[in-house]
């Protein structure tokens, strides 16, 4: 029998670390909103989630130059490299802890 994975946070922060990687530029909420993958992230939901991760140091956060947004995120290389140490797990890891296969940035 096949194993099928709900979305689970672990799986939200690493789609989002993962799209912020593969993108490498500033954005703001509704850029990241609309691009990362297999997620239904509302905004506010996903401005915490940066917050945290702005905490931890994955992400430097500003304020945006364009007027109908008020921040904008980007990752940093700590980001970076805790996104490809997630995606580098041993698979045997990945399946106890119910993360989904993620294909690199």
């Amino acid at each position: 029998m096949e194993r099928k994975f709900n979305q689970t946070p672990g799986d939200t922060n690493i789609a989002i670390l993962g799209y912020l990687t593969k993108v490498g530029t500033w954005m703001n909420l509704r850029q990241i909103t609309t691009g990362t993958p297999g997620s239904d992230l509302n905004r506010e939901r996903l401005r915490t989630i940066l917050e945290s991760f702005a905490k931890k140091g994955f992400v430097e956060i500003r304020e945006s130059q364009n007027p109908k947004a008020k921040f904008e995120y980007k990752i940093t290389e700590k980001g970076k490299n805790t996104f490809q140490r997630c995606i580098n797990f041993d698979p045997d890891v990945r399946y106890v802890i119910g993360l989904r296969e993620f294909g690199e940035p």
